[in-house]
């Protein structure tokens, strides 16, 4: 019964646990020798909220290449800005947290608030830019806007193909992965955080890949059949 076993025997056996705990106001590492059930009963927390939490931070949400590519745009767009809302609310306020409360001087904690910075204004640019711009586009395509050239206009110099490009050539996390692969975790929390790092580092890789594979040919592919038409337009009158 998962409830008898102590807080440190949990997280031993699934690392996903500890963020679980965390998002339940639980710091497995304060009280690691105590047993589930009593911390539930200090805080008066309800034993079927803590196995749901459980299950959800232990479920894989992630949505197959496959059926992202049948995705169209507008739908592929919000699941990239949902996957951003869970990188900055979720795993890396968690992975900052087991940082910041590791016993020993680590390398990753003067990394990580720079690298968490550049993480955060590179997605709000994108989303403002990038993300704003497709679906301007994609309103277009649907005769959804009434002036489509204004409204693209207001983009300015922006270049769907030069930020494609750039984007390819990413590795935000290149340091910091450095830093984990080469790291030695002596204790727990320093095992989970090393294993949170490394999952967010495959998350981000993923994140990567969809971008790159799925949502800028589409993009493109898609800016192409707009322009194309606006041209058609252009001539006619």
């Amino acid at each position: 019964m998962v409830f008898e076993k102590t807080l440190a025997e949990i997280v031993d056996e699934n690392y996903v646990y500890a963020r679980a705990l965390h998002y339940l106001g639980i710091s497995f590492f304060e009280n690691p020798n105590k047993a589930l059930s009593e911390i539930c009963w200090e805080k008066g927390l309800d034993q079927e909220k803590v196995i749901q939490s459980f299950y959800l931070f232990d479920t894989c949400s992630r949505v197959s290449f496959n059926e992202l590519k049948s995705y169209p745009i507008d739908l592929l767009v919000e699941y990239l800005k949902h996957s951003h809302h869970l990188f900055i609310k979720d795993k890396l306020p968690f992975i900052i947290h087991l940082a910041r409360n590791c016993e020993e001087e680590l390398a990753i904690q003067k990394l990580l608030p720079e690298f968490v910075e550049d993480f955060i204004r590179h997605i709000y640019e994108e989303e403002d830019s990038v993300f704003k711009y497709v679906q301007i586009l994609d309103k277009s395509s649907k005769g959804s806007v009434s002036n489509p050239i204004s409204e693209l206009l207001q983009f300015g110099k922006f270049s769907l193909t030069h930020e494609y490009e750039h984007h390819q050539g990413d590795d935000e996390m290149r340091a910091i992965r450095s830093l984990i692969e080469a790291f030695e975790p002596k204790s727990l929390k320093e095992q989970v955080l090393v294993k949170e790092v490394k999952a967010f580092d495959r998350e981000m890789l993923y994140h990567a890949a969809i971008e790159n594979e799925i949502f800028f040919p589409k993009a493109l592919e898609l800016e192409e059949e707009v322009y194309s038409t606006l041209r058609k337009t252009s001539s006619l009158n």
